[in-house]
Order: structure tokens, then sequence, then C-alpha cells
């Protein structure tokens, strides 16, 4: 449980853009299920927007987006306050993208076919990851 500013209880936050609807659609019923509040968006440009109005503890980015890359759109988040968890998403996560991500201030980097559980134990451990 996260607390808001003014200090209420509230569920966790995470925004999710996508550019596979089936494997948003995964993330999204896994993450639901434990709890949190969930927003999905469709494009590079949203999620900039939705990062600094919502404020999410996590920022979920496909890497591959239609408007713009994953990876710009993740660097242009880092610079938001406040300071996001964010996690890209990629056909892989080979030893030269993880780097590239840390460079970039991404929390981490998952291949899609490792399922949102990957993305659960990058977000919050893996306590949370074995508990659905």
């Amino acid at each position: 449980m996260f607390r808001d500013y003014s200090g209420s209880p509230t569920r966790p936050r995470m925004l999710l853009a996508y550019s596979d609807s089936a494997h948003a659609a995964r993330c999204v019923r896994y993450f639901r299920r434990l709890g949190w509040e969930v927003h999905m968006v469709a494009s590079g440009a949203l999620a900039q927007r939705l990062a600094n109005e919502l404020a999410p503890q996590a920022v979920v980015l496909d890497a591959d987006l239609p408007d713009e890359s994953g990876w710009l759109s993740a660097a242009k988040i880092g610079l938001l306050p406040p300071e996001h968890r964010i996690v890209l998403l990629a056909d892989r996560a080979d030893e030269q993208s993880l780097e590239r991500a840390r460079s970039l201030g991404i929390a981490g980097l998952v291949a899609r076919d490792e399922g949102p559980e990957a993305v659960a134990a990058l977000i919050a451990g893996r306590q949370l990851s074995v508990a659905v």
C-alpha cells in the first residue's frame, strides 16, 4: 500500500504504454489482481503527459510504441518530477540493452516473453511476483 500526498493509503498506480494489446491485457489483469490501479495508453506522447498528471509509482513502456520509441519516451519521462520507476518491454533483454537502459535511468528491461511476473519482480520485488 502506498500513501498519497495527504498521507492517506492509496492503491499503487501503474501507467502502461503498449504496442501489443494481447500482452498489455495480460499485464493489466495480473497487476489489477494484485490491487494496482492500471492506466493504459498506446503512444509515447500520451504516456509522457499522463506520467506527469497521474504520478504513477511505475511506468511500463513498450520499446516499440507507434509514435516514438519506448527508449525515447523513457528518457523524457525520466526527466519529469516526481521520480518514476520505469520499466521497458523489449523483444529481448541482452547485456548491451540492459547497459543502455541503466544509462537512461530505466529501472529495468524485460523481454516480453517473460510475462507480467518479470515486470512485477522489477517493480516491487520477488514477493509480489509470486503472490498471484
